[in-house]
This record gives C-alpha cells, sequence and structure tokens, in this order.
C-alpha cells in the first residue's frame, strides 16, 4: 500500500551550527480515500527518522524502527491505537465541518503537525499546526495560548478552540514538557542508529519557508 502523507517540514541540504534533535507527528485526512490512501493517516519521526505508523484501514499503532519495538511494551502500542482510533473520527468530523464552512464538496485533505525540537545548548521549542488543503489554516502560539487564523473560517474554529482554557493549557505543557520528556526518551532508545546516520544527516534542517507538500510511503 502507498501511503500519502503530507508534511509540513521540507528537509534540504543547509549548513547548521548545532545538531537539533526533533519529534514530529503528521497527521492527515482525507474527505475521498482510495487508490491506496487511507481515510486517515499518522506517522511519527526522530529527526528524519520513520518511528511510528497508524492509519484507518490496520487500525494499529505500530512501531517502524526496531528500537521502538524492543523499548516500549505491548500496552503503549494498545493505548495509542485507541487514542489515534479517536483522532481518526475527530478528523473526519472536522473535516466534514471545513468542507461545510467553505461549501466544499469533492476530495479535500486536513492536515495537523505536532511536535518539539531539542538543541545542543538545552534549548527547545514546540510546534503545533493545521492545515486544509495543503495551506495553513491555523497555528498554536503557546506563549499567548492562542491561535492564529489566517481566513474567516479559520477564525471559526479559532473562537471555538479558544474558549477551552484547559485544553489551551495542556497543549502548551504537552510541547514544553511532555514532547521533550519523549523525544529523550527516544534518543536514548535509538541512539545507535541515529549517532552512525547523524553525521551523514547533520547537515539538513528545516527549510524556514516552506509550503505543505506530499511525500509517498512505500
Amino acid at each position: 500500500m502507498v501511503l500519502l502523507l503530507p508534511l509540513l517540514v521540507v528537509l534540504t541540504a543547509k549548513p547548521c551550527a548545532a545538531r537539533t534533535h526533533s519529534l514530529r507527528y503528521f497527521r492527515l485526512g482525507v474527505s475521498e480515500p482510495g487508490r491506496g490512501i487511507p481515510e486517515f493517516i499518522s506517522v511519527g519521526y526522530v529527526d528524519s527518522h520513520p518511528v511510528t505508523t497508524y492509519d484507518s484501514v490496520s487500525q494499529l499503532k505500530k512501531p517502524q524502527a526496531p528500537w521502538m519495538a524492543e523499548n516500549l511494551a505491548p500496552d503503549h502500542w494498545e493505548r495509542y491505537t485507541q487514542l489515534l482510533r479517536g483522532w481518526q473520527r475527530t478528523f473526519k468530523m472536522e473535516l466534514k465541518q471545513l468542507q461545510g464552512h467553505y461549501n466544499h464538496s469533492g476530495s479535500h485533505t486536513y492536515q495537523r503537525m505536532i511536535g518539539c525540537e531539542l538543541r545542543e545548548d538545552g534549548s527547545s521549542t514546540g510546534f503545533l499546526q493545521y492545515a486544509y488543503d495543503g495551506q495553513d489554516f491555523l497555528v498554536f502560539d503557546k506563549d499567548t495560548l492562542s491561535w492564529i487564523a489566517v481566513d474567516n473560517v479559520a477564525h471559526i474554529t479559532k473562537r471555538a478552540w479558544e474558549a477551552n482554557r484547559h485544553e489551551l493549557q495542556y497543549q502548551k505543557n504537552w510541547l514544553e514538557e511532555e514532547c521533550i520528556a519523549w523525544l529523550k526518551r527516544f534518543l536514548e532508545y535509538g541512539k545507535d542508529t541515529l549517532q552512525r546516520t547523524g553525521k551523514e544527516k547533520e547537515h539538513l534542517s528545516p527549510h524556514p519557508q516552506n509550503p505543505w507538500f506530499y511525500i509517498y510511503f512505500h
């Protein structure tokens, strides 16, 4: 099966002064799945390495790196499988709502990217944003606990989501604390592989001004 996943981050060759490690999760919902493209996909990355996958066909979260399978117990995969089944339902509902707001029919996509970066000096950052049909839709500002909306439809979602202050604080805490904790844990699990390939990829870094784009997983 060929899985189609839009990524927010374009990896381009450019010099970087210090190593930055990252943990990113990309999710994609498709209004008209088919031709090998599931209704919902989720892929996790440590740096440029895919480490987890989930799709609406298998409905299972699976390790994509041996060191993930070796170090995380079966109940981890079972627990996050259930969470992703919930995300699958949420994406379907939210994409349908967006199509209604935009008065769209046919095939459309809804995307989410969440993650964090850990720099060599110990500093870190987190990011969370959504796109509709490959274009920026909402960007989370964790410092102000608010969403940046790009159009009138996005403002509808912004108002609804900002009404839940508890959820905004949860997202901030996840980005600043839990995500970094998971990243450090995964870096320890995969240190042999990551150190071996690190020199080959040490000049790969996120492009500062990049579009949403598509890559294929086979």
